[in-house]
């Protein structure tokens, strides 16, 4: 009895280690976005990512990355263009507060890299997304870069504008610590 009550401590101990939760480094994790604006290029990012994973090489399948931007986090350096990316032709902080990423499933690729495949919600539109993800896992350090692309059309975002790119590019680092 008291081998098998040692065989469960260990087991529910190793199964409770291995999907725990990372705690995210905010001076690490940064979303930042580029956008062709009348031909130049708009950089910007959000200062309030709050990004949470449990991820775990060997458990796949048990493995989840999600995020939550503050819309209201806007930076692109120029305050009067920020503020109107918040109103409701642009992102509609207002409505729609937040973006959120879920993640559905991660696969690895031969090359050592990952596929997440996730739901994209912005302006209350959700879209199913693939990106490429790069890892870098130790036993105390989680670090994550994915550069991927949207069409911003796609969530209603920036209207029917024709002098502003419909794809934006959107670059993610994220460093979880144990």
């Amino acid at each position: 009895m008291l081998k098998k009550t040692l065989l469960f401590i260990a087991i529910s101990i190793t199964f409770s280690i291995s999907s725990q939760e990372w705690k995210q480094e905010n001076s690490k994790t940064k979303v930042a976005f580029k956008i062709k604006n009348f031909g130049l290029n708009v950089d910007g990012y959000f200062s309030e990512v709050k990004m949470n994973t449990n991820f775990n090489s060997n458990q796949l399948l048990k493995s989840f990355i999600n995020a939550e931007i503050t819309v209201r986090s806007i930076n692109t350096e120029n305050e009067s263009r920020d503020e109107h990316l918040l109103k409701d032709d642009y992102f509609d902080d207002k409505k729609h507060p937040k973006i959120q990423l879920k993640s559905t499933k991660i696969e690895k690729q031969k090359d050592g890299t990952f596929l997440l495949f996730a739901d994209l919600t912005m302006k209350g539109i959700t879209k199913k997304i693939k990106t490429t993800i790069a890892i870098i896992e130790t036993e105390n350090n989680l670090i994550i870069k994915s550069n991927f692309e949207i069409n911003r059309k796609n969530f209603k975002v920036g209207g029917s504008s024709f002098v502003l790119s419909s794809t934006v590019k959107i670059k993610v680092d994220y460093k979880g610590l144990k």
